[in-house]
Order: structure tokens, then sequence, then C-alpha cells
């Protein structure tokens, strides 16, 4: 694409952010349109937009039409996190946490397949624009599935009916999110573990390079990183299920993450290879706490796409500054030293908003005190 359109390596990576922007900007907006019309209709708005524009991407005629293509892709992305929850709110009340792990597993799943499928997909098609071709039609052969066969969960049904019954006013919603207290301890969660995750994701091959280790071995370690996070996802939510709480699991990642950190740069030989792990399982755990208990708070019951979508737009602060500031630390400094120290710092912000969250889970509430849930089924 790079000697095709000849663009420089800032131009060619403006493709990519052109796909993230949209998820710092319409994910709000996503949240509220889910929660007024359902998240099956939101989804097939959503996947029509990935569908069609992901297609498009192959004839793109130039690169500010690419651009355009990559926006409304993204677009269609944004949507995904906020109205995924809502539905597993609906279909799987009892064990939400198992159910967010599985989705939130998809994330790496979908990273590695994608890095172990694309050479192979560019050596069969030949190039850059079948490519996007090629992935354009398995997006809108899903777009299809989901305008064909998915249906509305009866138990969202009987709440939009409620809603339009109620006819609260767009205003009146977003003033209850911003008043809700957790709104922004959870937005304070998503901020630092998704922002030291993401980092880390992008300055691990080339800060362990510099500490002499082989290109292959350096790639090797940080894809412990993916693996914790892979695993992270079905294993916390599970867990927190079966013991029915979610705030000593906060507290226990919080607590790991930063030590973790700091590990990875004062470690040497396995134990660097588990500190990464360690760090991504922690990171990643304490994302996937953050997407279950919205669906769990009574004030938010009506508004969880809505909360999703503002944790998770503002959350997006931490990947787009946490990248800029390690890399101004290191160039100020000569060492990731201080820039892992900071992260560290930031991944322990998590045990401080963790002891400030309530908890959520079904043993922190009697089971005649469950009425508020019991009532909106």
């Amino acid at each position: 694409m790079r000697l095709e359109m000849g663009l420089s390596h800032a131009q060619a990576n403006y493709v990519f952010a052109m796909c993230i922007l949209p998820l710092i900007l319409s994910r709000i907006p996503w949240g509220l349109l889910s929660d007024r019309i359902g998240s099956v209709a939101t989804l097939r708005l959503a996947m029509a937009f990935i569908g069609i524009f992901g297609f498009l991407r192959g004839f793109a005629v130039n690169y500010e039409t690419l651009l355009i293509f990559q926006l409304l892709l993204g677009v269609g992305f944004a949507a995904i996190l906020p109205t995924l929850p809502k539905l597993v709110d609906a279909w799987f009340q009892k064990e939400a946490g198992l159910a967010t792990g599985v989705y939130v597993m998809g994330f790496p799943v979908g990273d590695m397949a994608t890095l172990i499928l694309t050479p192979l997909v560019l050596g069969s098609v030949h190039n850059w624009r079948n490519v996007f071709i090629a992935y354009g039609i398995l997006g809108l052969i899903l777009a299809a599935l989901w305008w064909t066969v998915a249906k509305e969960p009866a138990r969202n049904r009987e709440v939009l009916a409620r809603e339009a019954a109620l006819n609260t006013l767009l205003k009146e919603d977003v003033v209850s999110l911003l008043r809700a207290k957790e709104v922004w301890i959870l937005t304070g969660l998503c901020i630092s573990a998704m922002g030291c995750y993401d980092t880390l994701v992008a300055s691990l091959p080339d800060m362990l390079k510099l500490e002499g280790i082989p290109p292959e071995t350096a790639g090797a370690m940080a894809s412990m990183l993916p693996l914790g996070f892979l695993l992270a996802g079905p294993t916390v939510g599970s867990l927190s299920d079966q013991i029915g709480l979610r705030r000593p699991f906060l507290l226990i990642l919080g607590l790991i993450s930063g030590p973790a950190i700091v590990a990875i740069a004062l470690s040497s030989n396995i134990f660097v290879w588990v500190a990464i792990f360690l760090t991504g399982f922690s990171t990643a755990g304490i994302i996937t706490l953050v997407l279950i208990i919205p669906t769990e708070l009574p004030e938010m019951a009506r508004l969880v796409a809505s909360s999703v979508g503002l944790i998770s737009s503002f959350g997006n602060i931490g990947p787009f500054l946490f990248p800029i500031a390690v890399g101004y630390l290191k160039d100020i400094t000569g060492s990731f030293l201080p820039a892992m120290v900071t992260l560290a710092v930031i991944a322990e912000m998590t045990l401080i908003l963790g002891i400030l969250m309530r908890e959520t889970g079904r043993k922190r509430y009697p089971t005649n005190c469950r009425a508020p849930r019991v009532k909106r089924s």
C-alpha cells in the first residue's frame, strides 16, 4: 500500500489511526442508540458499516478515499463494545462474567488470527487490495447473518416497550449517566488498565530488543502479553461468577499489575516471561470486570449500553496518551525504566479505584433484595 500510493510511514500509520478515531468519538452515541432501539437493531446497522466499508477499502482510488472508508469502518467497529454487554445482560444474566470473558477473549484471538492469516491471504491473492476485499466479504457475510438470523432478546424487548411508554428524553439519560459515580470509577479503571496494556503491546518488542534480546525471542516474549489477555477473560469472568463477587478480583488484579510491570524491566530469564504474562492477565482481567459491572448496577439497568459506551470512549484516553508519554520518557532519560515505573504507578491506580468501587456481584445482595433486576426482566 505504501509503495503503490507513495506514502510515508507516518501516512501509512494514519490509515490505522483513522479506524481508531471513531472508537473515541462514536461509542457514546452508539450506546445511547442501543438503549433506545435495541442491541440487535444497533448491531445490524453497525455490521452493515463494517461489511460495506471494509469491502470498499479494496476499491479505494486514492489515499483520501481509503481514509474515508477506514473512518466509516471504524464507526461500525465503535458499536460493538457498547452493545455486547446489553446482550450478555439479557441472555446470560446468571453467567454474565463467563459470557463477558468469552467475548473479551475474541479481541486477542482476532489479533493473533489476523497476524497469522494475513500473510497467507496476501500470498494467495497477491496484493493488499484483495486482502481488504477478502476480509470485507467476511464482514458482509456476518452482516447478512445479523440481518437475517439475529433476534432481539425478549427481555430487551420488554425493557424497550417500557422505555417507550416512559418517553424519557435523551438529555435525561445523558445527565443520569454523568451523575453516576460508579461510571467514572469504571472509566478510570478502563483508562489505566487498557492504557497500560496497549502501551506495552506497542513498546515491549523494542524495549526487549534494546536489552540485547534477539528479535525472534523478543517477539515470542512479547506474545505472552496477548496470551495473558486471552486467558484472563474467561478465567476472571467465570471465577467471579462462581464466587459471586467482583470487587476482590479488582483488588487482587490491581495489586498484581504494578509490580508485574516493574518486574518486566528488572527481571531476567524466565521471570521476564512470567512478568509479561501476569501483566497481560491482570490488565485484561480488570478490563473484563469493567465490562461486567455495568450490567449489575441497578441505576444503570436501562442504560447498560450507554454506560459502556461512555466508559470505553473515555477509556481510550489511556491508549492514546500513554504511548506518547512512554516515548517521551525514553527520549529524555535514555532508558525504558522510568517509563515502566510510571506505567506501574498508573496500573496501581486500579487498586485504589477498586477500593472505591462498590460490590455488584450476586453475593452482595440477599436473594430477597434482587428486586431491581427481577423487575426489569
